[in-house]
């Protein structure tokens, strides 16, 4: 039961560092730089896993305080962001069980980045850029090796969380895409939507990137 718990404690540990969930990232810019801003966390997939384990806790108490821990994590991050200049229309929805929404408009990138950048470490901080005609995303600082265990069999576990969960990126342009620096990036038949869509444990053993420059 002890290395079951501390299984558990490193992957969820290491799922609310990083993000580690099917995560979609969705960015609709006009053309004076203002938009807005959408991301989506379903952790349903973890919550399933998860399940595996109740029968080894004899208290009951392992997958409510789970879920708790994640509900009140992403709401609270989130309301934050109501008192970021240049950030309105907050909106966050946690009405489906693990799934966490959040949409909000911004007036500029500075703003956009202040948002999504809220209570995260440097590394993780201006995750895009903007100048009329283009927008660049940088990648993200996730690597399997950064990861506070020496257990072999923790790892292996975790990259079996990993394994088939995604992390997707949408941009909705205000003209025709020309052109994108990712070659994982796929442009709509309209060119006006640009998705790059990558599996996470092959994004944190370094194999594909999501940083992109979007010119259109």
């Amino acid at each position: 039961m002890r290395q079951i718990a501390s299984i558990i404690l490193f992957a969820v540990s290491a799922f609310c560092l990083t993000g580690c969930f099917d995560i979609l990232e969705e960015v609709t810019v006009k053309t004076d730089g203002s938009g807005q801003y959408t991301n989506k966390i379903d952790a349903s997939k973890f919550s399933e896993q998860m399940q595996s384990f109740a029968a080894f806790d004899s208290t009951g108490e392992m997958i409510p305080k789970l879920k708790y821990s994640l509900d009140s994590t992403f709401s609270s991050t989130w309301a934050n962001y109501k008192t970021i200049k240049g950030v309105s229309n907050v909106k966050i929805d946690t009405s489906k069980a693990y799934v966490y929404i959040v949409t909000f408009d911004f007036t500029n990138f500075e703003a956009l980045n202040k948002a999504i950048g809220f209570g995260k470490q440097a590394d993780q901080q201006n995750v895009y850029a903007w100048e009329k005609g283009k927008i660049s995303r940088k990648d993200m600082p996730l690597n399997m090796g950064d990861m506070k265990t020496d257990d072999e069999s923790q790892k292996e576990m975790l990259k079996g969380f990993l394994q088939d969960m995604k992390y997707t990126t949408i941009y909705h342009l205000p003209s025709d895409a020309k052109k994108v620096s990712n070659k994982d990036a796929k442009i709509s038949a309209d060119k006006k939507t640009v998705t790059l869509e990558c599996n996470m444990l092959e994004l944190m053993d370094g194999k594909v990137k999501v940083n992109n420059d979007v010119t259109y």
